[in-house]
């Protein structure tokens, strides 16, 4: 069963079954364990420094030709409130509102293995290197920190992105072989969202022994992502970056007075299994703390 969250009345009968501890809010750099030294949440307010800062709105503005296409205005939203207008709101300073993803080879929606194969996500292919390029700073900073956060993740992404180098190779695939080349970032996908509120809810196409990397940038006032079922609220300023499971962890953020942009770099499974490597396990502290030792 795929957990998406979205359902509040299964999410409040999980919340009788496993209650959180306590009640916490964050707002100085902290991480976060379980009972058995896994790590939970990674929170990292200011992690991002201007010149990032900087890069991800130029590149953001360089995607706003997709952005603007990406908005769904049907009458239904069940299913669909990632990328339907009800879930933005205007931009004061003509920042365009939108949704995507980037991606130098993942399965399309409605397309999976073994029938289908990997390819280059439509983000990417009419603008893909110059978007690769543009991201560059933020997509290194992100695998650095993966690096840190997640060690086992890190290794297995890049052998994952190898893999899938040599198939496109020998396949012929030019347009992936060279969006692969110029991708900088560990991970495979690379999620552009303005001025969406997030409502809480799980990332299914996840791992729960996997992170994701969600950051945020922008000219906006006071705002909070909520982790409900580790009873945790986190100041979600300009600069932030976070590091958790969205499979395991339901997040979620409220509208905001100002425009903010958001970056969250995640995997697929599916590409995992295309490319047949292992999944890695939890990442825990006296791993991270072993790990540091050894690099000193």
């Amino acid at each position: 069963m795929q957990e998406t969250g979205i359902n509040s009345r299964r999410e409040e009968s999980l919340l009788e079954r496993y209650p959180p501890g306590g009640q916490l809010i964050l707002e100085r750099p902290t991480v976060v364990l379980d009972r058995f030294g896994i790590i939970v949440l990674w929170y990292l307010p200011g992690a991002i420094d201007e010149a990032i800062k900087n890069d991800m709105l130029a590149a953001t503005m360089m995607m706003s030709d997709h952005l603007g296409k990406s908005v769904s205005r049907t009458s239904a939203t069940k299913g669909k409130w990632r990328t339907h207008q009800s879930s933005f709101q205007s931009s004061e300073h003509g920042l365009t509102l939108g949704c995507i993803n980037l991606s130098p080879g993942w399965f399309l929606q409605g397309h999976p293995a073994p029938k289908f194969h990997p390819e280059v996500s439509a983000t990417l292919k009419q603008d893909g290197p110059t978007l690769c390029q543009a991201i560059r700073r933020p997509a290194v900073l992100a695998a650095a920190a993966l690096r840190v956060m997640h060690g086992s993740l890190y290794w297995s992404s890049l052998t994952t992105q190898l893999g899938l180098g040599l198939w496109a190779d020998n396949n012929q695939l030019k347009e992936m072989g060279n969006c692969l080349r110029e991708w900088a970032s560990s991970f495979t996908v690379l999620a552009v969202m303005c001025n969406r509120r997030s409502p809480l809810h799980r990332d299914s196409q996840s791992l729960a022994q996997w992170f994701d990397i969600m950051t945020s940038i922008g000219d906006y006032g006071p705002a909070r992502m909520k982790f409900p079922n580790i009873g945790i609220e986190i100041a979600y300023n300009s600069g932030v970056m976070v590091g958790t499971s969205g499979r395991v962890v339901r997040h979620g953020v409220d509208s905001v007075i100002g425009d903010r942009v958001s970056w969250v770099w995640y995997m697929r499974d599916d590409i995992y299994k295309f490319v047949d490597i292992p999944r890695g396990h939890y990442s825990k502290y006296e791993s991270i703390i072993a790990d540091a030792f050894c690099c000193r």
